[in-house]
């Protein structure tokens, strides 16, 4: 069986090892990216499973890769995750939506570990399993 693939982009590097180290016991292969250009570079080589997004990085924004991912028609399950406050935030994740994305989710910072988990649990798991029972 394949490892599912999971993209993250973050300007934090801490940021993309806590994820490293839950996804890759979740079963995913992971690559992170602290910059928007070499993020665009994996989605183009091969679509991801999951795409998680920062909406504040030196280069570009999170909308802007949102836009990208939707000209790729990309079929990944993608979560924001920001510390912006809740309403900028459920505005990327609306925009994704209205762009035929996938959106998952909203992770907000900081990130607490167990829900990050079970939102990354693979769906083909109950929801017992991710907690959502």
């Amino acid at each position: 069986m394949t490892a599912k693939r999971l993209l993250m982009v973050d300007d934090d590097p801490a940021m993309g090892d806590l994820v490293r180290h839950i996804a890759e016991r979740l079963g995913y292969d992971v690559e992170t990216w602290t910059e928007a250009g070499g993020f665009k570079a994996a989605v183009e080589a091969r679509d991801a499973d999951v795409i998680i997004l920062d909406l504040t990085m030196p280069d570009t924004d999170g909308i802007e890769l949102i836009k990208h991912l939707a000209g790729r028609r990309s079929r990944a399950r993608i979560f924001i995750m920001s510390g912006f406050d809740a309403g900028i935030r459920r505005m990327a994740y609306d925009l994704g939506k209205a762009n035929q994305l996938a959106m998952a989710g909203i992770i907000p910072k900081p990130v607490r570990a167990a829900e990050l988990r079970a939102m990354l649990m693979p769906p083909e798991h109950g929801a017992a399993e991710r907690g959502e029972a």
